[in-house]
């Protein structure tokens, strides 16, 4: 491993929870088990009294080792789930069992890493926590700017003079999404049209022009004054998160949160009525209704999402064996999932009688969807190919779902 390590100033505070988890990563997830762990389990017994706490697998007897809790799903091993979509291990008070019989060692690769994303380079290792984890989006929440060790990605003279160009171009977009003078679409906007435009070139020799400060006002002005359709753009924001949960809602996972909003879904007229409510709106003394109108409850998590889009950009945008194109697909992918969450978010806010939106349901909206949309590189390529006429959008496109 590399002496050079990037990773955000709070990875090393970084512990789970546990049983006081709002989001239990031990609940829904196909989760993996490696190969050396499967080896390891087969000389284990399954904890003791899980059958009488109703924990233990229908297929199973109280003396099965804990290799035969493995099953295969879509060709990878994981732990097979109880009838709850819980993991059999999981006990009455959200702790594991497996870690109170035996410690941490005992745990797969998966279940000890997450939601930690190491990647290697030759020069470098970067650290990374991502969105699955709801003690991840506290620590986003407590923060005015994120900032990492090992790098200053709002250092424009180091953006300047970075010689490899994907990891230029990655702290490039880190950069931009971090404008705190531009809302979250419009500085997504600005990158994707800058990132389209590395790739178009096929290099990043000279990135002035990307982050002067008059040329980028001026693109951020242009992009403003595109004409918007709100309301087919909300439509397409709704069907895009009624297909991202339909496998999902057939295989019965994450019923509880996603039923309720897919039956909304589904009923979602935008008509006048409906736009009024997510337009801003006037009261009778002719002043904007702050608790009533949906852009004013979700802008007082305008910088939560402003630390959520540079921490993707960050684990996401740059992985070992990628290339411009792949960094293009996996920003689309980015917008993708911050449209759903925005559109999410539009629905538990239209649910609510109140009409406003806890911390608390803005962080399990993004540990969710975040978790629904985890999709490894060539899954992502594969959707893009299959939903897009291009996996390479247009500009357009991106302005249209971000609407």
């Amino acid at each position: 491993m590399s002496l050079n390590v990037i990773k955000p100033d709070y990875y090393d505070d970084f512990h789970c929870i546990g049983g006081s988890c709002s989001f239990t990563c031990c609940q829904e997830w196909k989760i993996a088990v490696d190969p050396e762990t499967k080896k390891r389990w087969r000389s284990i017994n399954a904890p003791e009294g899980l059958k009488e706490a109703g924990r233990l697998p229908e297929w199973l007897n109280e003396h099965s080792c804990l290799s035969k809790f493995i099953v295969k799903k879509d060709g990878t091993d994981v732990i097979g789930l109880l009838r709850d979509m819980t993991c059999p291990f999981l006990d009455s008070d959200h702790l594991c069992r497996l870690v109170i019989d035996h410690g941490e060692e005992i745990l797969s690769k998966t279940c000890h890493e997450f939601p930690r994303e190491n990647h290697e380079y030759t020069d470098r290792t970067e650290k990374s926590l991502v969105a699955c984890c709801p003690e991840v989006v506290d620590k986003w929440n407590e923060r005015n700017i994120l900032t990492f060790e090992g790098l200053n990605y709002r250092d424009t003279e180091g953006l300047k003079h970075t010689k490899d160009t994907l990891m230029a171009a990655r702290n490039l977009i880190m950069y931009l999404l971090s404008d705190e003078q531009c809302d979250n679409r419009i500085n997504l906007l600005k990158s994707f049209y800058i990132l389209l435009d590395i790739y178009s070139k096929e290099s990043l020799k000279d990135m002035s022009d990307y982050i002067d400060p008059k040329v980028l006002r001026e693109l951020e002005s242009t992009i403003a004054s595109l004409e918007r359709d709100v309301s087919e753009s909300m439509v397409e924001r709704n069907e895009l998160f009624l297909d991202m949960t339909e496998n999902y809602a057939a295989e019965n996972r994450y019923t509880a949160f996603i039923s309720p909003l897919r039956n909304l879904a589904k009923e979602l007229d935008v008509n006048e009525t409906d736009m009024s409510m997510y337009a801003d709106k006037e009261n009778a003394s002719g002043k904007k209704d702050d608790k009533s109108d949906f852009l004013s409850s979700i802008s007082k998590y305008e910088s939560l999402f402003r630390n959520y889009l540079v921490s993707e950009a960050f684990s996401g945008l740059l992985i070992p064996g990628m290339d411009l194109r792949d960094m293009v697909m996996q920003f689309e992918w980015m917008i993708m999932e911050y449209a759903i969450i925005q559109q999410a978010l539009y629905l538990k806010w239209k649910e609510n009688p109140e009409h406003d939106l806890s911390y608390e349901t803005v962080r399990e909206m993004i540990v969710l969807i975040s978790r629904l949309t985890g999709y490894d590189a060539d899954d992502i390529e594969d959707y893009l190919e299959s939903s897009f006429e291009s996996p390479i959008w247009d500009f357009g496109y991106a302005d249209f779902l971000l609407g």
